[in-house]
């Protein structure tokens, strides 16, 4: 009779059931559902922005005509617990790749641009960056007018 004793680390196994994770994780977004995939890919992506002048650039890749320094900026707290509208809100921002949940009690600042080819809109339309650390967290399309629209500022 023979008798083998095999000793693993626990850092060891641990480390090997991680990389199988991950395996596993990207055989299925990206061999399975490309669709996933892609989201996935997209909400990773960073949009640089250390400049107001890098926002209305990213702006105009969306197809936003907008001057080059915004209308307005100010400090806005996220907030650490969200309510109802910030919930809304957030929605707007996931549908576009974004998620400013991951920045609850930062203090972000907030880039306001008007934009001047938005059709049919006679109070006029801004275009609101929300920026963090150099990104864009979120981005958001308004109506001026009382009782306005608000949506994604993305092209899709």
């Amino acid at each position: 009779m023979v008798t083998m004793a095999v000793r693993i680390r626990r850092r060891s196994l641990l480390t090997v059931l991680g990389a199988v994770v991950l395996v596993m994780a990207g055989a299925i977004l990206l061999g399975g559902h490309p669709a996933a995939a892609s989201v996935f890919l997209r909400r990773t992506a960073e949009v640089k922005c250390a400049a107001p002048e890098d926002g209305a650039a990213w702006l105009r890749e969306q197809g936003w005509e907008v001057e080059a320094v915004p209308a307005g900026q100010m400090e806005v707290l996220v907030p650490a617990v969200f309510d109802q509208i910030y919930e809304s809100y957030n929605d707007i921002q996931k549908a576009q790749g974004f998620d400013i949940s991951r920045y609850k009690g930062e203090t972000v600042t907030k880039y306001t641009y008007l934009v001047k080819n938005y059709p049919q809109e006679q109070d006029g339309v801004a275009a609101n960056l929300l920026v963090y650390q150099g990104r864009i967290i979120g981005a958001d399309l308004c109506s001026l007018e009382l009782g306005g629209f608000l949506k994604g500022a993305k092209s899709d």
